[in-house]
């Protein structure tokens, strides 16, 4: 199934699990490790978070989403009004 935007928004905010997972591990790792790899990554999911925002957001500005799914609800109406004729 391919996926969507929602999939990709909900992946992402599965990364930051990482941050969960590395606290767990403190008795493995001393306190200046884990806080280092948690910096780096909360960085690296913060990016990543933005620039996904700033994809969205230029789908938005420039009306595409809405404009695909008023042609797909034009093809849907279109297909309906067909099948009752």
């Amino acid at each position: 199934m391919p996926s969507d935007r929602f999939d990709f928004e909900q992946q992402i905010l599965k990364c930051w699990n990482v941050i969960e997972d590395l606290k767990e591990i403190n008795e493995e790792l001393n306190s200046e490790q884990i806080g280092a790899i948690t910096i780096l990554y909360e960085v690296k999911f913060q990016k990543l978070w933005e620039q996904f925002e700033d994809v969205m957001m230029n789908l938005v500005r420039e009306n595409k989403m809405l404009n695909e799914e008023c042609a797909a609800m034009r093809d849907q109406l279109a297909a309906k009004t067909k099948g009752k004729k």
